[in-house]
């Protein structure tokens, strides 16, 4: 496994629209069974993409998603993960990010009582690369 996205903060998260157009996201990602993995909502257009095409790429970037011209790009499939799964990730992904999952958290939460929609945590995805 890719020692950069071992230690990646972020990761520029690319899926494809039915078109081929690549769609960047910029994710919290953390090692997870012989890939990597993220939390998201369920409903998120990355989850939906997937769904018709399981290509991926990862390459690790900044917060907003700015890539250095040196970053290497990592392709493979991308999965959505059964909720056990999702579950572990979000307990990975706690642990690793913790002052700013508990910010999201909160944010979640505030965004859930005024009723805009689900937590950010109840899917996951793995990418496998190759």
């Amino acid at each position: 496994m890719p020692a950069d996205l071992d230690t990646a903060k972020y990761v520029s998260f690319v899926t494809y629209k039915k078109d081929g157009t690549p769609v960047a996201t910029p994710v919290w990602v953390v090692p997870f069974e012989g890939g990597y993995a993220f939390t998201t909502d369920p409903d998120a257009y990355k989850v939906k993409r997937l769904r018709n095409d399981a290509r991926a790429t990862l390459t690790v970037c900044d917060m907003r998603g700015k890539i250095a011209p040196n970053a290497i790009v990592y392709s493979g499939a991308a999965l959505v993960l059964d909720e056990a799964d999702t579950q572990r990730v979000d307990a990975l992904i706690r642990k690793k990010y913790s002052i700013g999952y508990r910010m999201i958290g909160v944010m979640s939460v505030l965004k859930k009582i005024a009723g805009k929609g689900s937590t950010a945590g109840d899917a996951a995805i793995k990418v496998t690369v190759s």
